[in-house]
């Protein structure tokens, strides 16, 4: 009976993760080119995927493409490129995108998005929908990129695990410390 069940959670995660997850990279929008690199000219990065650090990030645009540069610190980490091609007679423009890491100075993030391909596809999903939200002027919608997010959260649950573990390492450390001073107080 545990089989069955099992068996049919994971045909029910495959078959939302196949009706929901929205595809990366190359759509059709029914919006002229150049309206659609005015507004891609002024989106900003997606909501809650890039955690708590303070990114900058830098637009730049020419006739078929938007650069969204982003940086912590002054340092280069990745940049979006969204290559635009007009479509249907100039009525719709296609949209390509890609994420290119950047070798910075401290970090290759080039390598670590390589090594991370779920977080890769995270941030990938997660831009997509920035510009399919923006080029059809409705909401963000964070419910298109939840399953990138499981799926990025379980490939990354060994790193989730260890930071875990040593966040609860150094708060018994801390109790014992305080244990130990609270001891060493009593006995004067």
């Amino acid at each position: 009976m545990k089989m069955l069940f099992g068996g049919f959670l994971v045909a029910c995660v495959a078959g939302y993760l196949y009706y929901i997850y929205p595809g990366e990279g190359n759509a059709v929008y029914n919006v002229p080119i150049g309206q659609a690199r005015q507004e891609l000219s002024r989106a900003e990065l997606p909501p809650m995927v890039f955690g708590s650090a303070q990114l900058d990030t830098t637009v730049r645009s020419s006739d078929t493409e938007v650069v969204w540069i982003v940086r912590r610190r002054s340092e280069e980490l990745f940049r979006y490129t969204a290559q635009l091609t007009s479509e249907e007679k100039g009525a719709a423009t296609r949209v390509q995108l890609k994420l290119e890491g950047a070798k910075g100075k401290t970090e290759d993030y080039a390598k670590n998005l390589a090594d991370n391909p779920k977080i890769r596809d995270l941030y990938l999903v997660a831009m997509q929908e920035r510009i399919s939200s923006t080029l059809q002027r409705r909401p963000y919608e964070m419910g298109r990129i939840h399953p990138a997010m499981a799926a990025a959260a379980v490939a990354n649950m060994g790193n989730i695990q260890k930071s875990v573990d040593a966040a609860a390492a150094a708060s018994a450390e801390l109790d014992r410390q305080n244990i130990q001073k609270a001891y060493r107080n009593e006995r004067r």
